[in-house]
């Protein structure tokens, strides 16, 4: 019944792309897992399951599960202290951590980094995909930077020397899964989370997926190196694996043939960051590669965010440097377009040109055209237009879409009086105003005092307690004169739009008022929210079964896909009564309405 779990056994291709892409380890089983989370209609994507299993775990299920990813690698440091190791079967299995670039090491070019607390499971086929596996947590290997900082291996779960232990915490692994499903369903390009075994040391191994897991990092080493046949047999893998999975559509041969995968990345990489900007979501992006996948999607949850507002002075602590922060990501998006354009004209032309000389090329430019495009494109989203009627004011009203957008803009970019301070992970400067909350209530303010002939003007003083977050004080909300200009201005413009629809715009606003309600939701999951989350779900795992957490955790992730037609918000009879469950969902609303203003 589950026998495409014995598919997955180390085995992959990116072996034959280049004998020094990766280190190979030997694993043995790791004894005292158990599921807790199975993301049931991605394993059915995968063939794993079957189309009609039930979403409920049975021992056979998970025996095959933990059988295939509770594992832990033999290390060098287990090979240098122990003199015997258990025969448990896994003794022909060898699986591999990849080579790549990372910031945080001291080599720039990926000889002595990449999967630091990673192993790839393998690889599976079903019908016209195939999806790569990995799992993290599974032990420290001799590419993680604490191994490299000290130089010499290191035992696994040894925390000494930082990024060092090459295990992983149950809530990381757990609150991953969760946002990376929640992003999934909501459009958002990203890896995908097929399951979290956990142990009783609250460490855990989380399985991510996607149909292709090459970052920009593994073949930019080999631009960093000037190892050119390497660089081309490795963007060659890439670009083969996109092919196969109807992501691209390429020239079978000649140099056209990498021209058109690089408008496919630019477009890509554009509408992806223009999305992070406009959702707030923040991922460290820089110049390695390293925190996305190469195909232009999300990776690595450790380092995601999803904020309230535009928190775009938030700033991660990476104990020797601050990351960078919201809106520096469409910069270092376009830094690696046109990185991406210098492998191409090294592989075509033979000859290394230094990067600066790319920085204005065609592509770095429609780069620029595709993130404006995608950046309106997806404020009129927010705002609650459908897609038809975005592509009208797309299409004719494009000064009119910019001038509110700069009118949204001054709001969102209003910082607190009281300046920068540090919050868990670094460091942050919170904004005065949700911007969220207007797009929401203007709409419904509009229709309820709607008269034949005028259009209605909410006064500016309530237009910005509306937005207000409760931790600002009066002097963050003194009404200024260029304050009070700026809201009558955001109306207009807000009605010039609504105008430019149709000549029905009473019919277009209370259309634009359904969806706005949904796509900003007051009670969405932010990073903190969601954090406190997992932590409550983690601590009441002993007094909930295991169908209990997964139901409310697929229940959680359902409210959370906040797309017009399809949102399922937890209901107040769902929270009712004295049952775990519902006591588990009454503590995730609470957890919501406390952390829906933070980070």
């Amino acid at each position: 019944m589950y026998k495409n779990f014995n598919k997955i056994d180390g085995t992959h291709p990116w072996r034959k792309v280049s004998a020094e892409g990766y280190l190979d380890y030997p694993v043995r089983y790791r004894a005292g897992g158990r599921v807790l989370f199975f993301n049931f209609p991605l394993a059915k994507e995968m063939g794993l399951i079957s189309k009609n299993h039930p979403t409920r775990m049975n021992p056979k299920l998970e025996e095959a599960i933990l059988k295939t990813f509770s594992i832990q690698i033999l290390n060098e440091h287990d090979w240098m202290t122990k003199k015997r190791f258990p025969l448990d079967g896994y003794e022909d299995r060898l699986y591999m951590a990849t080579r790549y670039l990372q910031v945080q090491h001291a080599s720039k070019q990926g000889k002595t980094s990449g999967d630091g607390r990673s192993i790839w499971n393998g690889y599976i086929k079903h019908r016209s995909k195939t999806y790569d596996i990995s799992s993290r947590g599974t032990g420290n290997t001799i590419l993680s930077p604490g191994a490299q900082d000290v130089n010499k291996p290191i035992a696994t779960g040894d925390e000494s020397y930082g990024y060092s232990s090459g295990l992983a915490d149950l809530d990381e692994m757990l609150a991953g899964a969760v946002m990376s499903e929640i992003f999934y369903r909501r459009g958002v390009p990203t890896e995908r989370c097929l399951t979290v075994i956990d142990y009783k040391d609250k460490t855990s191994i989380g399985v991510r997926t996607a149909p292709n897991l090459i970052r920009p990092a593994h073949f930019f080493r080999y631009l960093k190196s000037a190892e050119l046949e390497e660089l081309k047999k490795a963007y060659d893998y890439f670009i083969k694996r996109q092919e196969s999975n109807n992501a691209m559509n390429l020239p079978v041969e000649g140099k056209a043939r990498y021209f058109k995968s690089l408008e496919y990345l630019t477009e890509t990489y554009a509408k992806l960051v223009a999305l992070m900007e406009e959702e707030y979501i923040f991922n460290w992006l820089a110049w390695d590669g390293d925190n996305l996948l190469a195909s232009g999607a999300i990776l690595d949850y450790g380092s995601i965010r999803q904020f309230a507002a535009k928190h775009n002075k938030y700033r991660y602590d990476d104990v020797d440097r601050y990351s960078t922060c919201l809106t520096e990501q469409r910069r270092e998006a376009r830094y690696l377009i046109q990185t991406f354009v210098q492998v191409v004209d090294y592989i075509t032309s033979g000859e290394k040109k230094n990067i600066k000389e790319f920085e204005q090329s065609k592509y770095c430019q429609l780069f620029d055209q595709h993130f404006k495009e995608e950046i309106q494109r997806r404020m009129l989203w927010r705002m609650g237009f459908n897609s038809q009627q975005t592509k009208i004011l797309m299409d004719n009203h494009q000064q009119k879409v910019e001038a509110f957008r700069k009118a949204l803009n001054y709001f969102e970019e209003i910082k607190t009086s009281e300046g920068e301070k540090a919050v868990a992970d670094g460091i942050d400067h919170p904004p005065i105003f949700l911007v969220r909350r207007i797009l929401r209530d203007l709409p419904d303010f509009l229709l309820k005092h709607r008269q034949a002939r005028v259009w209605p003007i909410m006064p500016a003083e309530e237009f910005c307690e509306i937005m207000a977050a409760s931790y600002v004080d009066k002097e963050d909300l003194a009404l200024t004169p260029t304050r009070e200009e700026k809201a009558f201005e955001f109306q207009r413009l807000y009605q010039d739009l609504i105008y430019s629809v149709s000549r029905k715009h009473w019919v277009t606003l209370k259309s634009v008022a359904k969806r706005a309600a949904v796509t900003n939701y007051a009670n969405r999951s932010t990073g903190d929210g969601l954090t406190w989350i997992v932590m409550e779900i983690i601590n009441s795992r002993e007094r909930m079964d295991r169908q209990q957490i997964q139901e409310v955790l697929n229940r959680f992730i359902e409210s959370q896909v906040l797309l017009p037609g399809k949102w399922r918000p937890i209901t107040a009879n769902e929270m009712k009564g004295p049952s775990l469950k519902a006591r588990q969902l009454r503590k995730m609303q609470e957890t919501l309405e406390t952390y829906n203003e933070l980070i």
